[in-house]
């Protein structure tokens, strides 16, 4: 192949990579970079004639003054992302240099173009992919800015143009190779101060029947869509809980009910539960989550209930309301760790709890106008019970064995209904069990309220963390309990939470690249020195038991990277001796070890001395160190201030110098 086809395709391959690169963030937009990636691979196999590209030149100045347009608009205050236009008037600037013939491509500007374009995927947060495409950019640019330079070379001066060598190719790959790594110690060495990076384009989740900022039975259609996307990554520091199908990701808490949906009442009472309950009445363990949530259109934080602490691991301000709901503010991607109760108290100990503080009568039996045969139904289930948890098993376990799960929307509105729910259909999705349970245990006279989260959720191996898509989004009740607070009741039928992403054809490889993008968040995006430590605290736990099996080792094992870090090392070590005598650096260490043992024995004084000084004075004040301290004085002069490099013998007669004057100084 000749110089110039290589050197143009090294150039056309580098563009592709900067593409990826900013593919792998929010910010791409598919029609663009489809295109884009079209063009450019049209050119990697294709050089436009001269009388080709000099069609192809008129075309680009308009197009260029549309994008340019655009541009201005937004900065006018139109557009709600100025970077996207930028970056459409930069993909069209780079296809415009590709479809240049062969002899008069430009790659000092591909050259910026495609850096330009790499520096824009920064600014929005950048997934998995593009780790793989940076990589991919610096080995190819590498390897093409060189013979970039020979075929310039050629070009002026003339000469038949070389083919390309096999072992430089090789040289410059592993050149770049060495320098990714370097790249990759100094990061894992110096971690980012700022936490929390959201960037541009974090693209908000919402759920059809789900969760919203709202529980409703009144969506009509044909069947709830399934909807993979994974919404919260939650590892478990202390060991994954049992029953994780079962845990309920809690979100919202809804008091209000008009007939068909659920919101929220301004200005409820305080109905949360005192820290102390907690404390004293709760007897179950602390679990503690870090959760790794999408940014979702409601600012809500999830977690096991009943939350009793949150911290933010990112740029954002947990608030907890006064029902008893954990919201934040900022707009980070929110990045925090939950501490909750393990598990209810026994029933037992509700079934005694009769007496204490009530919530917000009016907002937690509020009811709006309802077939009265709905009441009948709940007093009729509850009439012989004596104690409210009893009351509320009852109702539970009626909607859970007497209804059937379905995901198959109503087709009417008289169908979407409580009524036509219990009475007539039979089948429904969460909201209708949670709805008709909340609806019944207020009839009878019990404090009840709404809540939505998600449910499950998805073991990732690969992560190490639990994953909840979409799929699991649900709908349950929290009942009131005197000394105890709000305890949750699930009467939903068991399976509901199985999520329709099993069996989706893609969903093995998809949950696979989860795990990926989870390890790219935080190992690199979100690196920071809490996680150095980790990195760090797993390395040293695994270098002091070697001799176990990994499975039994605690703590992450370490990274490979500092595997290679340490052999890079050691090889840079073994070069280093091999060239002969000490650095600079080396010779300064001996003759400063001699001043501090000097200091010890109390034979210099603290302050400034010179070599020579140090010299005399051990002399005086040890006649028996005078001769080494002196010929460690004349050959650290010589190598520091002379600027003549001691041999192999003479670095050893300085080493040995200095040993045996701190040997009779001490």
């Amino acid at each position: 192949m000749r110089l110039e086809r290589l050197h143009r395709r090294l150039v056309i391959v580098l563009s592709v990579a900067a593409l990826a690169a900013f593919a792998s963030g929010a910010g791409v937009e598919p029609i663009s970079a489809v295109m884009t990636f079209l063009v450019l691979a049209v050119a990697f196999f294709w050089s436009p004639s001269p009388s080709v590209a000099e069609h192809l030149t008129r075309l680009w100045p308009p197009l260029a003054l549309l994008l340019a347009a655009r541009v201005g608009l937004g900065l006018l205050g139109s557009s709600p992302d100025v970077v996207v236009p930028v970056v459409h008037l930069l993909l069209l600037l780079l296809v415009s240099e590709a479809l240049r013939p062969e002899e008069a491509l430009n790659e000092s500007r591909l050259y910026a173009l495609t850096m330009a374009l790499l520096l824009a995927a920064t600014a929005y947060r950048p997934g998995a992919l593009f780790g793989l495409a940076f990589t991919a950019y610096v080995i190819l640019a590498s390897v093409a800015v060189p013979i970039g330079l020979v075929k310039r070379k050629v070009r002026r001066f003339g000469g038949r143009a070389p083919g390309p060598d096999r072992q430089f190719l090789v040289t410059t790959v592993s050149l770049s190779g060495a320098t990714l790594l370097f790249a990759g110690i100094v990061f894992l060495t110096f971690p980012r101060v700022a936490r929390g990076w959201s960037g541009r384009g974090d693209v908000m989740a919402t759920s059809i029947a789900g969760f919203s900022d709202q529980v409703s039975i009144g969506e009509l259609g044909a069947r709830i869509q399934a909807n993979p996307r994974v919404v919260l990554r939650v590892e478990f520091p202390d060991g994954l809980p049992g029953n994780f199908l079962g845990l309920h990701w809690r979100g919202r808490s809804y008091d209000h009910f008009d007939g068909v949906r659920w919101t929220r009442s301004d200005n409820v009472r305080p109905s949360r539960v005192p820290d102390d309950w907690y404390q004293e009445r709760w007897p179950a363990a602390l679990v503690r989550q870090q959760i790794y949530a999408a940014p979702l259109d409601v600012r809500v934080l999830f977690g096991l209930s009943p939350m009793v602490a949150v911290g933010a691991d990112s740029e954002i301000y947990p608030m907890f309301d006064n029902v008893g709901d954990w919201s934040y503010w900022g707009s980070a991607t929110p990045v925090y760790t939950a501490v909750s109760k393990a598990s209810d108290p026994a029933p037992e100990l509700l079934r005694q709890a009769d007496r204490s503080y009530m919530p917000d009568r009016q907002r937690y039996l509020q009811l709006p106008r309802m077939p009265d045969r709905i009441a009948a139904l709940a007093d009729s289930l509850t009439r012989d019970l004596e104690n409210r948890y009893d009351k509320a098993a009852a109702i539970e376990r009626y909607l859970r064995t007497q209804f059937q799960y379905t995901r198959e929307l109503p087709r009417t509105a008289g169908d979407a209904t409580l009524d036509h729910f219990l009475f007539d259909r039979r089948a429904g999705h969460c909201e209708y069990f949670s709805t008709a349970m909340a609806v019944m245990l207020r009839s009878v006279g019990i404090h009840a309220r709404n809540v939505n989260g998600f449910l499950g959720g998805r073991w990732n191996e690969f992560g190490q963390y639990l994953a909840v898509t979409q799929n699991e989004a649900h709908s349950w009740v929290e009942v009131w309990f005197p000394s105890y607070g709000w305890i949750t009741f699930d009467p939903t039928p068991g399976g509901s939470g199985v999520g329709a992403a099993d069996v989706a054809w893609n969903w093995p490889g998809r949950f696979w690249f989860d795990g990926l993008q989870h390890r790219w968040n935080k190992w690199v995006l979100d690196y920071s020195m809490d996680s150095q430590l980790d990195l760090l605290g797993g390395l040293t736990r695994w270098l002091d038991r070697p001799g176990e099996p990994e499975s039994s080792r605690e703590g992450p094992s370490p990274s490979w990277i500092w595997i290679v870090a340490l052999l890079s090392v050691t090889l840079l070590a073994l070069a280093r001796f091999r060239g002969g005598g000490p650095s600079p650096g080396g010779v300064s260490r001996s003759y400063l070890s001699l001043v501090r043992a000097g200091r010890r024995a109390g034979v210099l004084d603290p302050g400034p001395i010179t070599p020579f000084g140090l010299a005399r004075t051990i002399r005086v004040r040890r006649p028996e160190a005078g001769e080494p301290a002196t010929r460690a004085v004349e050959l650290y002069t010589r190598a520091r201030f002379g600027g003549i490099p001691l041999d192999p013998g003479e670095s050893k007669a300085l080493r040995a110098a200095v040993r045996q004057a701190r040997k009779r100084l001490s």
